[in-house]
């Protein structure tokens, strides 16, 4: 059976409501999406992207999810993040340019910007755009806008058809699945999560279900989860170790399903990388900060930590998992050992930066500078991005230095960090000496 693309939906406001004309060939916007991902003209192509975006209506309807206000600073960093995303050539660097243009989208959604969110993903010349119609969609059923769902779920799933990655194509499909499963719609979601790498990427859609878990659903599902880690396949038993954190945070209430979960992950584990051990000891600590139980949280803590020091980390790994203990510790209520841990991180660092390639160099620094701003100390927070933007630019190239400099970014956004007059001054320094070689 041949599969017919419907149309792309070009946007026309009439009488005060939004309604979608349909043709009956491929779209322009989508024509423009295969001409990014098949390599056509940069130049052409994004003189293209802008008069495609200029046809989309000025106003806003009134059920549209509306952006939450910002700081002058956070939208002005937003807005420079994405831009030096989005001077990173498309030939021959989509991939690394794509990447990092949906960093700005992700965190957009965090800090409950969804219209610039969509104004971002209008601009992602890969699969990616299909990945963040998805996530777009997924943001409006979680924040009760049920009319534009099924609207932005089409386009993700167009864009999945015309996907030259299976990997990218399985993203966008499960990330409509979930989205269709948060809705109750199981039958949808069966129908599009056919076929993908159910392993490697179906733990999205389980996690969402764990989040809706009941009483009555509780016994079926852990046993589902049994199941997986009985395969001993690693995805497998990854997705199913993260649902169970899911479940742990669904019944914390519920002193015996809780520690039931916790025990499960701890048991099942043996086959897991360290640094997922640790990682899902801190998202059970950051479940247990949800429910106002430190004494929890700090426990969960000490045990990262404890497994940390059994091992022999490279400098550029032991420093970020240790600033998220640290930044985990303070919240937990042991804020003099927080303080410490995070000065001797920085300590190390220059003790050992020269061990790290520059090209991770500012990866390794943003955690530090992170932890700082948690501890609430903003003054040493911004004294440590300011190296973390030098180390940006050690690399003669543009393109890891744009990326770099697009992390920064965020990272102050979100943790709410205002760049001093001389940060401002070199960021845009940085971002506007931009250019070949890449």
């Amino acid at each position: 059976m041949r599969t017919v693309l419907r149309p792309w939906g070009m946007w026309r406001v009439a009488s005060g409501e939004r309604q979608v004309s349909h043709v009956g060939i491929l779209s322009p916007v989508l024509c423009l999406l295969i001409s990014c991902m098949t390599g056509c003209d940069q130049q052409h192509m994004e003189k293209k992207a802008s008069q495609e975006l200029d046809r989309q209506p000025a106003e806003k309807a009134a059920n549209l999810p509306q952006d939450k206000p910002l700081a002058a600073y956070q939208n002005e960093l937003l807005e420079l993040a994405f831009e030096t995303a989005t001077m990173i050539p498309i030939a021959p660097h989509i991939k690394d340019r794509s990447k990092t243009q949906e960093a700005a989208v992700t965190l957009c959604f965090k800090l409950n910007q969804p219209q610039r969110a969509l104004g971002y993903i209008e601009k992602i010349g890969n699969w990616r755009r299909g990945s963040g119609y998805a996530d777009y969609a997924f943001y409006c059923a979680q924040h009760g806008f049920s009319n534009e769902v099924q609207h932005y779920l089409d386009f993700a799933e167009q864009i999945a058809t015309i996907a030259d990655q299976d990997w990218g194509r399985d993203q966008i499909k499960i990330k409509i699945s979930r989205t269709h499963t948060l809705l109750g719609q199981t039958v949808q979601a069966k129908r599009i999560a056919a076929g993908v790498d159910t392993f490697s990427e179906s733990g999205k859609v389980a996690r969402v279900e764990a989040t809706l878990c009941t009483e009555d659903t509780f016994v079926s599902q852990v046993e589902e989860m049994d199941r997986l880690i009985a395969t001993g396949d690693f995805d497998a038993v990854k997705n199913a170790l993260y649902v169970c954190a899911e479940l742990f945070n669904r019944f914390y209430d519920n002193t015996e399903r809780r520690s039931q979960m916790e025990e499960k992950i701890k048991t099942s584990w043996k086959q897991m990388p360290v640094f997922i051990r640790i990682d899902l000891l801190l998202e059970l600590a950051d479940f247990a900060l949800g429910h106002a139980d430190q004494p929890k949280a700090l426990s969960l803590v000490n045990e990262a930590k404890t497994i940390m020091d059994e091992h022999t980390w490279p400098a550029e790994y032991r420093i970020p998992l240790e600033a998220r203990i640290a930044e985990c510790r303070f919240r937990s209520g042991d804020e003099e050992a927080a303080r410490s841990a995070a000065a001797d991180l920085l300590t190390f660092y220059n003790q050992h930066q020269s061990e790290i390639i520059n090209i991770d160099k500012a990866k390794t620094l943003i955690p530090v500078a992170e932890a700082f701003q948690t501890i609430r100390n903003s003054t040493k927070a911004l004294a440590v991005y300011k190296p973390a933007v030098e180390a940006a630019v050690e690399n003669p190239n543009s393109r890891p230095r744009a990326e770099d400099l697009s992390a920064i970014c965020l990272s102050m956004v979100k943790h709410t960090v205002e760049p001093d007059a001389a940060l401002w001054a070199r960021i845009r320094e940085i971002k506007g000496a931009l250019g070949d070689p890449w």
